[in-house]
């Protein structure tokens, strides 16, 4: 393994480097019961941080919110079903609110947060499980940047799914400049018919209509088969009160 570097955005006053698995094991070993330690106060944090991620999982707004939509995914996919996550601000929402029921099944390059990484992930995992549903999860900015991998999916007659996240902008780079009170320049941007490129490769293409919509729309699209996008608009407003207010707010008392 390589030990992550944390000390460009975390200055920790003890820095344990090792496998996650083993470090605990260890650790555990060296901890003593604290009787200042109140567990029921530990019980209420963790109840409070469970009932926020399941806040608004049915708002039925249009465009449709983080929340809401990585609820539904989670609706529409089998326990074994794979999520593989292209980079964008999504990939935080899916890390904080989708719930994992097997191994691997939610996929992200986290470490290099490459663009474009989505579609061919999902490729590579349709390949290695043909028997199993495979979502491409993408926004708008990353699946541009290698949405030519459609025609490998046409090519290799794969039954795949590619869910494009649209808002005409760079997310990610929105939410972490508004974290530095910083101004936005040049995040905003057009996009092509997303139907209409997906049907020029020989893909299916839909655009989803409302927020019940895209339950259905998935479950049809794995049911049908071959390659589809669906094309879904997102509303990101919520993204500083969500991830930057509300959690500089959570201090846990130890």
């Amino acid at each position: 393994y390589f030990p992550a570097e944390v000390d460009s955005v975390y200055f920790p006053q003890v820095e344990v480097v090792g496998d996650i698995g083993s470090s605990l094991t260890r650790l555990t070993e060296l901890v003593a019961p604290n009787p200042y330690w109140d567990f029921n106060y530990f019980e209420r944090v963790q109840e409070s941080v469970k009932n926020q991620v399941h806040e608004s999982d049915s708002d039925d707004r249009f465009p449709v919110i983080p929340q809401r939509f990585v609820s539904d995914v989670r609706k529409a996919l089998p326990e074994d079903g794979i999520v593989t996550l292209d980079n964008g601000i999504y990939k935080v929402w899916f890390a904080r609110n989708y719930p994992v029921r097997q191994p691997n099944t939610l996929l992200l390059d986290n470490a290099l947060a490459t663009m474009g990484a989505g579609l061919p992930s999902a490729i590579a995992a349709k390949i290695i499980h043909p028997e199993r549903q495979v979502l491409s999860v993408c926004g708008d900015g990353g699946f541009m940047m290698n949405s030519q991998e459609l025609e490998t999916a046409i090519r290799l007659k794969l039954d795949l799914v590619v869910l494009v996240l649209r808002d005409n902008a760079y997310g990610m780079i929105k939410w972490k400049q508004a974290g530095m009170n910083l101004p936005e320049w040049g995040l905003d941007y057009g996009n092509p018919d997303f139907v209409e490129y997906a049907r020029s490769y020989g893909a299916q293409g839909v655009r989803v209509e409302s927020a019940g919509d895209l339950v259905p729309t998935l479950r049809r699209s794995f049911q049908e088969g071959g390659v589809w996008l669906v094309e879904l608009p997102v509303d990101y407003s919520e993204n500083a009160k969500v991830l930057i207010s509300e959690l500089r707010e959570k201090v846990c008392l130890v």
